[in-house]
């Protein structure tokens, strides 16, 4: 995935080829602590899960103009059909 040159600079210095940059990271999970702390950072009592972030990340991908199949591989998704459930909050909107 390409990743912007902030982002890359952000990872520090290249190790093995085969080393994962984020690899001592606990289960998937792990995401929902540091979530809360934002939340309530924010000030936002409304419960918002990471799956919500990735919604939200994809409908304003598809708003701004990004095509369905990048935003597809910026999920990680397999299979197109899977993002085409963000096109159609996005055409639901756009008819409103």
């Amino acid at each position: 995935m390409p990743i912007s040159p902030q982002a890359l600079e952000l990872c520090g210095e290249p190790r093995k080829p085969e080393q994962l940059v984020f690899g001592d990271l606990p289960d998937p999970s792990w995401i929902s602590s540091p979530l809360k702390k934002w939340l309530k950072t924010a000030g936002i009592t409304k419960k918002i899960t990471f799956h919500c972030f990735r919604h939200t990340y994809a409908t304003l991908q598809l708003s701004g103009g990004t095509d369905i199949y990048t935003v597809s591989k910026m999920l990680g998704h397999t299979n197109v059909k899977t993002t085409q459930i963000y096109a159609k909050v996005v055409d639901e909107k756009k008819e409103n």
